[in-house]
């Protein structure tokens, strides 16, 4: 019997931070999400370097403007990047620009297969999305189930299961392909979705 792909390295690499922000930073970014409700708008996908609405691809709502919390999670993301480098075998690339936004996922919300790298680096005026970090944060109990990221190998016939743990923050190349799988959240309050800031390192 073939030897399964995870075993033979047929997966990007991944690594998983818990506790990263600790439970008083966690509370004051949820809290922050929440008061934010009215400003969070249907998710685009990038599409020639505009962004465009599909309910087939991709269901959640985005918030782009992270206020004071955003310098402080840039700096603590970029404080990451050359071990998380080393450890997946990456080339050093400074980073000469970030991306960040955090994300709500409700009732019946998901986001099918995908990379997170674009087609052209004409798409991102300052650079390619190298790495992606995905930081989990919610209300508890949790109220919602599903939810969990699927990075799939590089034949795509295989994946590895993510739970999206409170105060967790998940890395993989933004080369990988994954997805979220749909997320079930009974009564679809608001403050009970699968919230995530996602941070890009581009370079």
């Amino acid at each position: 019997m073939a030897e399964p792909s995870f075993l033979a390295g047929r997966f990007q690499p991944h690594r998983i931070l818990r506790n990263w922000l600790g439970q008083t930073q966690a509370a004051r970014l949820l809290a922050y999400g929440l008061a934010a409700e009215a400003r969070f708008a249907p998710t685009r996908l990038n599409d020639h370097g505009t962004g465009r609405l599909d309910a087939v691809v991709r269901q959640s709502c985005v918030l782009k403007d992270l206020g004071t919390f955003a310098g402080p999670l840039r700096r603590k993301a970029l404080a990451l990047q050359a071990g998380l480098e080393t450890a997946f075998g990456m080339p050093h690339a400074p980073a000469n620009s970030t991306q960040m936004e955090m994300v709500a996922h409700g009732d019946g919300a998901f986001y099918r297969p995908h990379t997170d790298t674009y087609a052209g680096d004409e798409y991102t005026p300052l650079g390619r999305r190298r790495m992606t970090m995905v930081y989990y944060l919610h209300r508890k109990p949790q109220a919602f189930t599903g939810g969990r990221l699927r990075l799939f190998d590089l034949g795509g016939d295989q994946s590895i299961e993510i739970e999206p743990t409170h105060d967790s923050l998940l890395v993989f190349p933004s080369s990988a392909t994954h997805e979220v799988e749909t997320i079930s959240c009974p009564g679809n309050a608001f403050a009970d979705a699968r919230f995530a800031v996602n941070i890009w390192l581009c370079g």
